[in-house]
């Protein structure tokens, strides 16, 4: 039944993971739409899913993208132009009299907004993986099914983004490598939270660890794929910065910044979800049949 997959099971099956004497129906069998014996699997099963999912996928994030720029661009050039002014008067002679308030008052206005629109991205991750769902389970992909899910699961998402934020700074205070480790078992934590209530943190490091090479091969191509580009992006933003006055540099940035979170949420969302599904099923009986309901 499973022909041409290794390692078979006691049940005739790929996962090793999986105790022998389950119902063969818990297992994926190998036309499973996210779950894939080996990384090719993976990466092909990405691929089709993106081809699926990239029009409704790039319209959630251009509708969100337009809205939070335009009150990015505003709340950032006036803490520039404040920064300029602090700076300014830092060189003058009598500095004594320099007034940080404007500059504190503008800095705290683009935290405000980057908060904004940080909870606003978090939806649209949930709503993105969701549409993945949907594409793999035959399902009709909709913006609106996929933004309700992203609107029942943002308050999980935000509460677990939350508890992230101090294992990344323990991360960072040991080293380089413990964040890089950190950050490659957590990839997935958004996927875990759109599909499995309860689930989180915990989860996220339990599926990392079931396979812990397949896994990581699938993290860490993303990941260099997303290093890459922020490489290349980051050689543009300082051309735009030295070729562009500074309004038009920071207008230009800002949407660059928009176009690239899209693109990214657009492109990888597909691979980390097929990548959920892999490190589920070495761990656990899995198929993309388990995700035809979504959790409430």
């Amino acid at each position: 039944m499973n022909q041409g997959w290794v390692e078979l099971d006691g049940n005739g099956h790929y996962w090793p993971a999986q105790p022998p004497a389950v119902p063969p129906s818990f297992y994926a069998m190998p036309n499973d739409p996210l779950v894939s014996p080996d990384y090719n699997g993976w990466w092909q099963r990405g691929l089709h899913l993106l081809r699926q999912t990239w029009k409704p996928s790039l319209i959630l994030h251009v509708i969100v993208a337009v809205p939070t720029v335009a009150m990015m661009i505003p709340a950032q050039r006036r803490a520039e132009e404040q920064q300029a002014a602090a700076e300014r008067g830092f060189g003058a002679v009598d500095s004594a009299t320099v007034e940080m308030g404007p500059f504190l008052i503008a800095l705290g206005l683009v935290l405000v907004v980057a908060l904004i629109s940080a909870l606003i991205y978090m939806v649209v991750t949930v709503a993105a993986a969701r549409m993945v769902v949907l594409a793999a389970t035959g399902q009709p992909v909709t913006l609106a099914s996929a933004v309700r899910t992203g609107l029942r699961r943002a308050p999980a998402m935000l509460g677990w983004g939350l508890l992230a934020i101090p294992i990344y700074l323990v991360a960072a205070l040991l080293c380089f490598f413990p964040v890089l480790y950190v950050g490659a078992a957590l990839a997935v934590l958004p996927v875990v939270i759109t599909v499995e209530r309860g689930a989180g943190i915990g989860r996220s490091f339990q599926l990392f660890h079931a396979d812990f090479g397949a896994a990581l091969a699938r993290i860490a191509t993303l990941g260099g794929i997303g290093l890459a580009f922020g490489l290349v992006y980051t050689v543009i933003t300082a051309i735009l910065q030295a070729a562009l006055p500074d309004l038009a540099a920071t207008v230009a940035i800002a949407f660059g910044d928009g176009i690239v979170y899209a693109l990214g949420g657009v492109l990888f969302t597909p691979f980390l979800v097929a990548a959920y599904a892999d490190m589920r099923a070495r761990r656990e009986p899995f198929s993309t049949a388990y995700l035809m309901t979504p959790p409430t």
